[in-house]
């Protein structure tokens, strides 16, 4: 009797047992739209397995995350919070793929730790990116022409050149095109900082853009500048004879052609280091030169000239010159006639009486040759 009991009461304690066991059994998954799953590449690598899908209802998004990692030895763990259901047809993708195509209309994002994949509401992010420019406002203005207020003969003509630049405000309106709905950014002009709140793929256009910025901003050119005075030989000489001068962009070979054309005088050889797109000065005696570069992709220089000639009297010229790197261009055409008086004897009486003053007139032409020559980066 004592043996039979302890069978009896096993055995009921057994069946309860087996009964709960069958009640907690979860309820099988129902089937869900795959129409294509290659199983030869079952890892949990995202980027080896490959398949197709189609969902011509909306679905759930937890049910498609788990129908993406159904058969792999990948986990997907969704953040609570999340919501949405995708609908659509993905053709040969990987799991990687999908998650990105799947996920980002949504708002959501994903991380493979492992073997297990969290997936989350995407949230803007923040980062710093620095704009190493001089904070300043710089503004130029040239006009060239006639007073009309001094015109004679009823004709009037001006050319006005203007310039501003301000990096940091070019570089606001850049940005703003850039952002998401949700994103926003601070412009740190002291700093030299620009703050950018908003989606890494957003992030990441802004970094290419800056980068693109600072790249061209950053150029430099030096310019060897020549300003020199040629008294033209002889009386008759009334202008600088172009025949040779138009064979060479050669600095040095334009020297010689000048000189050989009558006394060379250098007033200022300056040599200046410009940024890119911004005004450069040059002064000489009796002339102010404005000049600004813009050094392209192919190492075009663009010069912008604006000389202003104050002796004897006002000449103005503006002009815009392309040249390749190392090649001389030459502003010419500031020309005056000059006076040269010299006491003569007309006797042999000597001292002053008998003397008589000579006065010689020769043409003067005012040059200055620019040679920009692009400043490799560091």
């Amino acid at each position: 009797m004592h043996w039979v009991s302890i069978a009896i009461a096993l055995m009921l304690i057994a069946v309860p047992i087996r009964g709960l066991a069958q009640v907690a059994r979860p309820a099988p998954m129902p089937p869900l739209p795959l129409t294509q799953l290659d199983e030869r590449a079952l890892s949990a690598d995202l980027d080896n397995r490959a398949f197709s899908l189609t969902f011509a209802q909306p679905v759930a998004i937890n049910d498609v995350l788990l129908l993406l990692v159904r058969g792999t030895s990948l986990s997907v763990v969704p953040d609570p919070s999340i919501s949405g259901s995708f609908i659509g047809d993905l053709k040969s993708v990987t799991i990687r793929q999908a998650l990105g195509l799947i996920l980002q209309p949504l708002g959501l994002d994903f991380t493979a730790d492992g073997g297990v994949i969290h997936v989350f509401r995407r949230e803007p992010e923040t980062r710093l990116f620095a704009v190493d420019y001089l904070a300043a406002d710089r503004a130029g203005d040239s006009s060239v022409g006639i007073d009309p207020a001094a015109r004679s003969n009823g004709s009037y003509a001006r050319v006005t050149t203007s310039s501003k630049t301000d990096l940091f405000a070019d570089i606001a309106k850049g940005i703003q095109t850039l952002l998401s709905n949700r994103g926003t950014f601070n412009v740190d002009r002291k700093a030299g900082l620009v703050q950018v709140t908003d989606f890494p793929e957003r992030l990441d256009r802004i970094g290419v853009y800056l980068e693109a910025v600072s790249d061209r901003v950053q150029r430099q050119v030096q310019i060897e500048a020549r300003v020199v005075e040629v008294e033209l030989g002889g009386n008759k000489a009334a202008t600088l004879d172009w025949t040779g001068l138009r064979q060479t962009r050669d600095s040095e070979k334009v020297m010689a052609a000048l000189a050989a054309q009558g006394t060379v005088t250098v007033l200022a050889a300056p040599r200046l280091v410009v940024l890119n797109n911004e005004p450069a000065i040059v002064r000489a005696e009796g002339l102010t030169l404005a000049v600004t570069p813009q050094i392209a992709e192919d190492a075009v220089i663009t010069l912008s000239l604006s000389p202003l000639v104050s002796t004897p009297q006002s000449v103005h010229s503006d002009m815009i010159a392309r040249l390749a790197d190392g090649e001389t261009i030459v502003v010419a055409g500031f020309g005056r006639e000059r006076e040269t008086r010299e006491r003569k004897s007309g006797g042999t009486s000597g001292g002053w009486f008998g003397r008589s003053t000579v006065v010689t007139k020769k043409h003067v032409e005012l040059v200055v040759l620019l040679t920009p020559r692009i400043v490799p980066l560091p």
